[in-house]
């Protein structure tokens, strides 16, 4: 179909065609990073590049920056660290925190989805804890954490702190040294890059976490031959993305302003976490009564792919777990759709799709006037 809308960045975003054409170009040679022949120079050439590309998007040492395959495969490598001591994560994480390890302990959420400092506190002054982990931004509601509090809080009570940083990554400023981050997981396809790459990031805290033993590679921390390319392509991303950061703010907050208001003045509509602060590309709606996976089917028969919230379970349509938290109604949280912009879209984009929205609301308006 042509004229396809895609606004679900927070899934994936296109990639930008600098990485594919640097993926393309380090996939020419059998660089193997590990290999001292000159084809494996070259290779580690390569990684080493892009590991100081990786560093300066989040403000870290490029010694400190391990890739692995992504965000799933770093966020489980922390959490089975702390596996046998006690854990607090935010109840709003993705599933690749939630289900890492067993028998973790929940933080609870506000309203508007900002973990609640007060409840960590109280949580961290029953029991000694190992490891406490926040999201930098939220992948539904685009809501920022209070990071650095939350992180202090951990340290003040002797814990470690882990942030999920995949959806904040080009989307908004990170440091991990001025948030008090000790451990930061990045995936590259969120930014433009490609699929199967990403990087876990460590604090000076000193301790590595390792889930993958075998070879030498990533001085030990994570074994396995490096994805040459797929590294290569995700630090020309990186690079990209810190360059247009304020642009990029700028161009998905207008877009969001646009969106938003246009929403806002059709009935019933609910925007979650509208009040609290918010990466500028996403926005979760409501329409109580609906179906998440109904207007999902129309709007895609109509051209348009956006989510219910994550992508990440098997193509499953439920109730969003973040809504549930935040205290959302089963209407409420079953019927909610999520908007994520990013590089590639234009307010084109997002008129065809209030254009297409407004149809499918019209139509469930006047059906349900129908059968009242």
């Amino acid at each position: 179909m042509e004229n396809r809308i895609y606004l679900d960045y927070n899934a994936t975003a296109p990639n930008r065609p600098e990485a594919v054409k640097t993926i393309q170009e380090a996939m020419r040679a059998p660089h193997n990073a590990s290999s001292v022949h000159n084809f494996g120079r070259e290779g580690r050439q390569i990684v080493e590049h892009a590991r100081e590309q990786i560093a300066a998007l989040v403000r870290a040492p490029a010694t400190q920056i391990i890739f692995n395959s992504g965000a799933t495969e770093g966020n489980n490598t922390v959490l089975q660290h702390f596996k046998n001591e006690r854990t607090l994560v935010s109840a709003i994480e993705h599933q690749a925190v939630l289900e890492a390890v067993p028998n973790l302990e929940q933080i609870p959420v506000t309203p508007e989805g900002i973990v609640n400092l007060d409840a960590l506190e109280k949580l961290l002054e029953t029991e000694k804890t190992g490891l406490i982990s926040v999201m930098r931004v939220n992948n539904e509601t685009g809501v920022i954490q209070p990071v650095q509090e939350a992180a202090a809080l951990a340290h003040k009570h002797g814990a470690l702190f882990h942030c999920d940083a995949v959806q904040a990554a080009g989307r908004i400023p990170i440091n991990m040294a001025e948030l008090g981050i000790d451990f930061l997981t990045l995936s590259s396809h969120k930014i433009g890059g490609p699929q199967g790459v990403g990087a876990l990031a460590l604090g000076l805290c000193g301790i590595t976490p390792t889930l993958l033993h075998g070879g030498g590679q990533e001085k030990s921390a994570r074994a396995g031959t490096e994805n040459v390319a797929g590294i290569a392509g995700f630090g020309v991303a990186a690079e990209i993305a810190l360059k247009e950061l304020s642009a990029y703010q700028d161009k998905t907050g207008a877009l969001q302003k646009h969106l938003e208001d246009a929403l806002s003045i059709m009935e019933d509509i609910i925007i979650h976490g509208q009040n609290a602060p918010r990466a500028a590309n996403t926005t979760l709606f409501s329409l109580p009564g609906a179906s998440a996976e109904t207007l999902l089917m129309a709007l895609d028969l109509e051209g348009v792919a956006v989510s219910n919230g994550s992508a990440c379970s098997s193509g499953k349509v439920e109730p969003s777990h973040v809504l549930k938290a935040m205290g959302a109604s089963d209407e409420e949280a079953t019927s909610a759709l999520r908007i994520s912009t990013g590089w590639n879209t234009d307010e084109n984009d997002i008129d065809r799709f209030l254009e297409v929205w407004q149809n499918i609301y019209q139509r469930m308006k006047d059906k349900a006037k129908a059968h009242a």
